[in-house]
């Protein structure tokens, strides 16, 4: 979609982003909160470096349950690290979330407004194939627990498409942001 391109943008303004991939990233090195519960479940995924994505990634094609498995350890460890996010941040007038699965998970009510960063279809496979480590079945996964990209756009406050180039991308981001600093004043 571009999330990570659209909150990057954002940092670049000055706003404090907390990003789920990267807490995920954190929870899953050797020593991460995640790695300690999954070695007890799943042995088989953890390395010495941490949780093998990729081989977290195969057991879960092999059986979905797992992914619920693996939510209902992760999921309660992304919250306290989003409320500590929240507490060290309360000053500021505006923060961002980078959220993959906001509606899926039932989040959006959490928060103030809800940005969705949409592309077609056909942009959103092409960027996910472009990444080494992701294969046709992979993006088929991702999408199977995805909700249909018009009903996000539908449940939205805002809406910043990323099918143009990532100048027009950044000026919308940046309209985006004096729009919600104007609200804020």
């Amino acid at each position: 979609m571009g999330k990570t391109t659209v909150s990057n943008m954002f940092r670049d303004l000055g706003v404090q982003v907390w990003c789920a991939d990267n807490e995920v990233n954190e929870l899953y090195k050797i020593n991460g909160a995640a790695t300690k519960i999954l070695f007890k479940e799943y042995p088989s995924v953890v390395t010495k470096t941490g949780v093998d994505k990729k081989k977290l990634k195969n057991l879960i094609h092999k059986d979905n349950a797992i992914l619920k498995k693996v939510e209902r350890i992760v999921h309660p460890l992304l919250e306290h690290s989003k409320v500590d996010f929240i507490r060290s941040n309360r000053d500021l007038p505006l923060i961002v979330f980078d959220i993959p699965l906001l509606f899926e998970k039932q989040q959006e009510s959490n928060f103030d407004a809800v940005l969705v960063v949409t592309a077609s279809e056909l942009t959103q496979k092409k960027r996910v194939l472009s990444r080494k480590s992701i294969k046709e079945q992979d993006f088929q996964l991702i999408k199977r627990n995805q909700i249909n990209e018009q009903e996000k756009i539908k449940r939205a406050d805002f809406i910043i498409n990323t099918d143009k180039s990532l100048l027009e991308t950044k000026q919308d981001v940046l309209e985006l942001y004096q729009k919600i600093k104007g609200l804020l004043i």
